[in-house]
């Protein structure tokens, strides 16, 4: 329990996940004011209130609060596993660190940039942006979609980049379009509980940015509370970004996490093997049954001066006892009762299941090819799912450098102005690397043959290939060896001392026998 609720609290059983809605307002952006951003907001909050559960369910759901956790068993209640396989963390897992293993970077497309380029780097370092960039795949990963703040650094910082990327909560933040054509953002938002001393919420403060200014409302409640324009605190601060700071990073176009899609399998999945375990308990604690036969209580066995204990105690403590028939015609038996799952189908059960949800998430396969297939190369890359999980990462990509070039644009503003580096986003190309390596014996046959025709150019072959995102700077970088090498050659050959022939009978001054 993550937000201080159950997930059987949050959301009806039957709700369906068909990924984050859009929030749109009609709004032109000369409409924009500290008057009428109230209203907007308010209005936006319905909308965004179901998202912020659907968001907070899914992020308890990955941190492995379940369904399964709250079943209920009616019959034998007392024999109710509740063991949630939790898929989803592994899901997540898998596709965030193939997308974002290795950390983005920025490469100038022209060479007099790359100084530019190589500062912006650097600056992007000293923010942690690798980890941030991780934290908003994850977020991406988990609820469909993910926020950015980017900001200018306060002046009593001791820092080296004058801007802050901070990654925002995507339950507490949402970013308002335009129902125009182009859906340009109109305002971001973003909001916190106001603590007293003692941890209580007394209140709520509300950031929002339009492409101008920054605005705070605070008001005394929770976030279901309605903004007024008298509960502005102070007055506009102006951001000189020229675009709305919060950056919003969506999973796909649905803005639907990775593991959403495959929630009832995976639910299913734990559920089976809750089941399981079930059977193999119950039949531990299976029922004796007696047929025909009596089992006295402990005050007919006194009656009888049979002893002082009943006979099922006496069961107990001796593990046998001998019961005459009760004299009807049921011949007398004794037996246990139990019913079991049969665990080779329920095996095969749990394999198709899982197989199911890592097809439609995109997650290879782990299971070990029994037989030996034969496959290599490309084929096992194929048979073993890594080709979706590629597949994945490439829908990923495309959403994720739209927005960051969106960040770009607002963070080249800020270096101008306090940095003097005169970068815009069109000048800077956004590199994603991931390992390649794969099936490298093949991809250095094809290199060779490629290269052999002399009809490309070697980043065209690093390129075919495809053993990197980036194979300008590779094929630079190999180009650059070969001179480095080429060149402390020949500076070899030319310290070698050289020879001058002698004159007369020997002209090489050896004795070998010249005339």
């Amino acid at each position: 329990m993550i937000f201080g609720i159950n997930n059987y609290e949050i959301l009806d059983k039957n709700h369906k996940f068909l990924g984050r809605r859009a929030i749109y307002t009609s709004r032109a952006e000369d409409e924009i004011n500290e008057n009428t951003i109230p209203a907007i907001v308010n209005g936006a909050m319905q909308r965004h209130l179901i998202n912020r559960q659907e968001i907070i369910y899914l992020f308890q759901y990955f941190r492995g609060d379940q369904p399964i956790l709250y079943r209920e068993k009616e019959i034998r209640p007392e024999i109710n596993n509740k063991i949630p396989i939790n898929n989803a963390y592994s899901i997540v897992r898998n596709s965030t660190g193939y997308f974002l293993g290795e950390p983005i970077q920025y490469t100038a497309k022209e060479k007099e940039d790359s100084d530019n380029v190589l500062r912006l780097n650097t600056f992007m370092d000293s923010e942690n942006k690798a980890q941030e960039d991780m934290k908003l795949a994850q977020d991406a990963s988990i609820c469909g979609t993910a926020y950015r703040l980017v900001t200018v650094d306060n002046a009593n910082e001791a820092d080296e980049a004058p801007f802050e990327i901070p990654t925002l909560e995507p339950w507490n933040t949402f970013v308002i379009y335009s129902s125009r054509a182009g859906h340009k953002p109109i305002l971001g938002v973003t909001y916190s509980s106001l603590l007293d001393d003692n941890g209580n919420i007394n209140g709520t403060l509300y950031t929002i940015y339009d492409k101008e200014y920054q605005y705070q409302y605070s008001v005394k409640g929770g976030f279901t509370t309605e903004i007024k324009a008298s509960d502005m605190v102070g007055t506009p601060q102006a951001h000189f970004l020229g675009s709305v700071p919060i950056v919003e990073y969506p999973n796909n176009e649905f803005k639907i996490g990775d593991f959403e899609v495959v929630m009832t399998i995976l639910d299913a999945i734990s559920q089976l093997h809750s089941d399981r375990m079930n059977s193999i308990q119950q039949i531990v604690n299976s029922v004796l049954v007696f047929v025909g036969c009596h089992l006295k209580s402990k005050e007919e066995n006194k009656a009888a001066g049979a002893g002082n204990t009943s006979d099922y105690e006496k069961l107990q403590q001796y593990g046998a006892m001998e019961l005459p028939a009760t004299g009807s015609t049921v011949k007398p038996d004794v037996k246990y009762v139990s019913a079991s799952v049969d665990q080779n189908e329920a095996e095969t059960l749990a394999q198709t299941l899982i197989d199911y949800a890592y097809a439609i998430s995109g997650i290879p396969d782990r299971k070990q090819k029994s037989g030996g297939s034969g496959d290599t190369g490309d084929a096992v890359y194929l048979r073993d799912g890594f080709q979706s999980l590629e597949l994945v990462a490439r829908v990923k990509e495309r959403n994720f450098k739209k927005s960051e070039r969106e960040t770009l644009r607002m963070v080249c503003r800020i270096l101008k102005v306090f940095n003097s580096i005169d970068l815009t986003p069109m000048q800077v190309d956004v590199k994603f690397i991931r390992n390649r390596t794969n099936n490298l014996v093949n991809k250095s046959q094809a290199a060779s043959n490629l290269q052999s025709t002399g009809l490309f150019a070697p980043e065209d072959i690093i390129q075919i290939i495809g053993v990197t995102d980036d194979p300008k700077q590779m094929a630079e970088r190999g180009q650059a060896y070969k001179d480095a090498q080429t060149a402390k050659a020949t500076a070899k050959v030319k310290a070698q001392p050289v020879k001058t022939l002698g004159k007369g009978s020997n002209p090489d001054d050896t004795t070998d026998g010249e005339e």
